[in-house]
């Protein structure tokens, strides 16, 4: 490896290869933008000089609209050997990350960008749908443990468009779990990015208001199912197994849905996954008429007080992805310590495991710490925590 050094660092600057402090510890991945605090930390510990095999990417990213990751606290990435298949899984999340948030961020731009094409009735190409259905479905069969990466997101924007986005990732997530083929899981895809294009069609004052609603203005959301497939079917003219989803995706296992009312396998397979990963993103979002919840708080409501709601074979497939306290969320443990939830342990929901980001006096951690509570019996969690305000003063 070649030695660079650190003064020659700028904001901004990426590389083809990671970067290393010595030749076991990670500094940076590749096509990572470095950080005002990637440098003060090389400072802080008087590193003078870093290693790559890789060579400078053209410096692209205004210094200024960089966030500090998790990961720029990272100074040591050593675990035990026994350790060393769930670095495996962190590795190659922090691997993907950049690929994965670009993804994201080009998802949530097309849907902005089609639902207001069909909220002003206007002529569009219905070809990136595909593709970016395509895009999203290579990406999930080819990577796990994703929900790491989707709740890490904070995308701004419209709540809608982030909610699709989300929804899209964890319905390709349960499609992948079903064993789907390609093409299966490129049209359940394609159904999910349109599945909601009805809401355009519901006024403002009515889809954003923040008190409670009239029973006419209620009538108008319950129609946002019947106007979106009719628009897929009529205006757009893509076929009636993609555009389904829109019209069923608020149905329940138990009949008790709407518009049609129908129930159990009379609901297309498609519109069951996406009206779990619809519900389970819709809970964690922030809505006009109400705050997110934690991850954890939405997944016991999936499976206590919505139960009728869903397929339940297929929630307790996703659960056992994501699990009971699903990969990507904040956790305390008994220790005092916080952790975000990197794996699940299937036949263990309780006991997932877990990458630490603050000791028990609160304090970021240097080093890469995980746990295992299937293996750490001793330890369990206390209770879920938010995310964003645990890491906000990162």
């Amino acid at each position: 490896m070649k030695k660079l050094n650190v003064s020659e660092l700028k904001p901004g600057m990426r590389f083809t290869k990671p970067v290393y402090l010595d030749k076991e510890n990670l500094f940076i991945t590749s096509n990572t933008p470095i950080t005002d605090s990637d440098l003060e930390r090389l400072k802080r510990f008087g590193i003078t000089e870093v290693l790559t095999h890789g060579d400078i990417l053209v410096i692209d990213v205004d210094p200024e609209r960089l966030e500090t990751q998790l990961e720029d606290f990272i100074i040591s990435t050593i675990v035990d050997e026994d350790l060393l298949p769930l670095k495996g899984i962190y590795d190659n999340l922090n691997r993907i990350k950049v690929q994965f948030s670009n993804l994201y961020k080009n998802t949530f731009a097309l849907v902005q960008d089609v639902y207001r094409k069909v909220a002003d009735d206007k002529v569009f190409d219905f070809g990136p749908v595909r593709e970016q259905g395509e895009a999203l479905t290579d990406f999930v069969r080819t990577h796990n443990n994703l929900s790491y990466l989707i709740l890490g997101m904070n995308n701004p924007g419209y709540y809608l468009y982030n909610q699709i986005t989300t929804s899209s990732f964890y319905a390709l997530i349960i499609g992948k779990l079903l064993d789907f083929s390609r093409p299966k899981m490129v049209d359940l895809a394609i159904s999910c990015l349109v599945a909601d294009v009805g809401m355009t069609k519901v006024p403002a004052t009515i889809s954003e208001k923040t008190d409670q609603l009239t029973d006419e203005e209620y009538k108008s959301i319950l129609k946002h199912t019947i106007i979106g497939y009719q628009v897929l079917t009529q205006k757009i003219k893509i076929k009636n197994s993609l555009a389904v989803v829109a019209l069923q995706h608020h149905e329940r296992f138990d009949g008790k849905g709407y518009p049609q009312k129908i129930a159990a396998t009379a609901i297309e397979e498609n519109a069951r996954i996406y009206a779990i990963a619809d519900n389970f993103s819709a809970l964690i979002t922030n809505r006009p008429h109400r705050q997110r919840v934690l991850p954890h708080e939405a997944i016991k409501s999936m499976i206590s007080m919505d139960v009728g709601k869903f397929d339940l074979k297929i929630v307790r497939t996703f659960l056992n992805q994501v699990s009971l306290y699903p990969v990507g969320s904040c956790v305390e443990l008994s220790d005092k310590r916080v952790g975000i939830v990197l794996a699940a342990n299937a036949d263990k929901p309780l006991r997932p495991s877990i990458r630490i980001i603050k000791d028990e006096y609160g304090t970021f951690v240097r080093n890469l710490v995980l746990v295992d509570l299937v293996k750490e019996n001793h330890l369990f969690i206390v209770k879920a925590l938010d995310l964003q305000e645990a890491t906000a003063n990162s």
